[in-house]
């Protein structure tokens, strides 16, 4: 017996021998006592619903990503890397939980308390893509009351953001002294006051933002350590890919940049493996997302919308040359007496206020009518665009300068403020609201939300959370929504605004810097600067609304790789 107890003592068996185990005992402990004490059901209520142990299956999983990732910071401390990275994500981190304090609770929108009213019952609210529900669901889990999704995101991308400037800075900058400069403007970047907003917010297109920056940053170290791409890393770069294609449609094009960017780096993928399984693996997942995501979503209604800018138009030039056959293709989805009956208002406003689009039915029987209508539409739509592509462009252009907030401006008033309103749906003083309009100060249709969809007041305080919902100081609130979205206490739009909530500035710096790659022939930065802007003719053309929102990504990396590549141009001798 004692010579058993020998033997197996000698082989020094240990359960937890890895980071990964270790992560997962603890993630398992905190997933069971939230379990066995209630705490994980505390914000939801239908807790008999069978697809409750899916959810149950997700947030053990989600846990454990959380803790690893916590637990690889920490165990690797002592290195230089990540002792930067460490103190990069804490201040990123104290920095948004002091601002969400001062904005408590959140800069939520009707599209997010939709989400969370959903998720209160374990539904899939899949016109914000059932990938974001999904995120609701764990986060609600761990945190549960409606803010918890919001501090749950912090802290992610206080993470992405930590190792991404890190890496990236470790990888290129000798000197600790000019790294330092670096790390500065990386940090402020990413806290752009655009980025704030949506960082508050509970909106799919935050995390796909910092999730594409991990990608570059991942990619960029890569490249430049000669870091070997092994089975491991290369399963993180294509779920990566995966989530910044699928979750938002318009970055579908990053399962092309995917392997041209692999590519590059071929000498560094380990042997045995191919790129070629990676990106169709990518590819078809990304594909079986989006009919997963189609089939919860019941109808085409939200691929619509992609139609809708230069929609009214192009209806009234047809009806005015007499096109009835493309006008009665259109009729077909869209109620077009509608569009004639509302000639100041836009698609997306008859689309929300208006029952523009004609709600098909929703049995099985009638779904071969209403796809075969839905592709008439389509077809009808592109003839139309072809026939008048001046009428189609100049729509799609005078959108997209509203989103730049270059013509978003009358009278110094932000007439559309890029998805953060900061007159305050929830708790904004009705009193002061009702004074502002009298007297003229805020534009009526700026004030669109406040007045018709006073419902969003009711749904935060009766159907999405009764837990910590009220503003710690209501005034101190106001006031910091303000100061991001460039807005001064009358209504007008102050220099931050035209500063910051502007597309157009860091458009122009990557332009220059894809210039610049060009001539010098720098082939591998090349196409990442084209992963930056890839998104933004696909916008440009499918946007229905004149939201910086939908640019995000676009304008987050913009800024970064551009000021990357121009202080690597002026430190060039401290390059690595």
């Amino acid at each position: 017996m004692e010579l058993k107890f020998a033997m197996i003592k000698k082989k020094n068996i240990k359960i937890f021998d890895s980071e990964k185990k270790k992560s997962f005992a603890v993630a398992l402990i905190i997933w069971i006592v939230m379990n066995i004490s209630g705490w994980q059901r505390l914000y939801f209520q239908d807790r008999h619903r069978i697809d409750v142990l899916f959810y149950k299956g997700l947030h053990l999983f989600f846990l454990y990503g959380i803790i690893y990732l916590t637990r690889v910071f920490i165990k690797k401390r002592n290195q230089d890397k990540y002792k930067t990275a460490i103190h990069i994500a804490a201040a990123y981190f104290i920095l948004n939980i002091i601002i969400l304090i001062t904005i408590w609770p959140g800069a939520f929108r009707t599209d997010n308390l939709v989400t969370l009213f959903y998720m209160k019952g374990y539904f899939i609210h899949a016109w914000q893509h059932f990938i974001t529900s999904l995120y609701y669901a764990v986060c609600l889990q761990t945190l549960p009351f409606a803010t918890g999704v919001i501090i749950m995101q912090i802290y992610i991308i206080s993470i992405i953001v930590g190792y991404s400037i890190s890496s990236l800075t470790f990888a290129y900058v000798a000197d600790k002294n000019i790294r330092k400069i670096y790390i500065i403007i990386l940090f402020l970047t990413v806290n752009f006051l655009p980025v704030l907003s949506y960082v508050h917010s509970g909106f799919r297109i935050t995390l796909c933002s910092f999730f594409e920056f991990l990608f570059i940053a991942e990619i960029m170290t890569a490249k430049k350590e000669n870091i070997l791409l092994d089975k491991v890393k290369l399963n993180e770069l294509m779920i990566l890919c995966i989530l910044i294609s699928a979750w938002r449609t318009e970055g579908v094009y990053y399962v092309v940049i995917f392997p041209i960017l692999l590519f590059f780096m071929k000498k560094n993928i380990d042997k045995g493996l191919h790129i070629y399984t990676y990106c169709i693996v990518a590819v078809a997942a990304v594909i079986m997302l989006g009919q997963c995501n189609n089939t919860l979503n019941l109808n085409s209604s939200y691929s619509l919308t992609a139609t809708f800018m230069p929609l009214p138009d192009l209806v009234r030039v047809a009806e005015k040359e007499g096109d009835d056959e493309l006008l009665s293709d259109i009729d077909l989805m869209v109620d077009t007496d509608k569009i004639f009956q509302n000639p100041d208002e836009t698609a997306e406003t008859l689309f929300w206020r208006k029952d523009l689009i004609r709600l098909p039915y929703k049995n099985d029987k009638n779904k071969e009518y209403y796809d075969k209508y839905y592709n008439k539409y389509i077809k009808a739509y592109i003839k139309l665009v072809i026939k008048h592509p001046k009428i189609t462009f100049m729509a799609m252009w005078n959108n997209f300068l509203a989103s730049a907030g270059i013509t978003t401006i009358e009278d110094d008033y932000p007439l559309i403020r890029s998805g953060i309103h900061v007159y305050d749906d929830i708790f904004e003083d009705e009193n002061e609201m009702d004074r502002l309009l009298k007297e003229n100060i805020i534009p009526r249709q700026a004030m669109v939300d406040w007045e018709e969809e006073k419902v969003t007041k009711e749904i935060w305080y009766k159907q999405v959370d009764s837990k910590l919902n009220e503003p710690i100081n209501r005034n101190l609130r106001k006031n910091m929504l303000r100061i991001i979205a460039g807005i001064d206490n009358g209504g007008r739009v102050t220099f931050l605004y035209r500063i910051f909530w502007n597309l157009f500035i860091p458009f122009i710096l990557i332009a220059f810097c894809l210039l610049y790659k060009l001539y010098k022939k720098d082939w591998f930065t090349v196409f990442i600067i084209l992963g930056v802007v890839g998104r933004i003719p696909l916008i440009f053309v499918t946007s229905s609304a004149p939201y910086l929102m939908y640019y995000l990504p676009a304008y987050l990396m913009s800024y970064i790789v551009s000021f990357f590549i121009i202080l690597s141009c002026i430190f060039k001798k401290y390059q690595k």
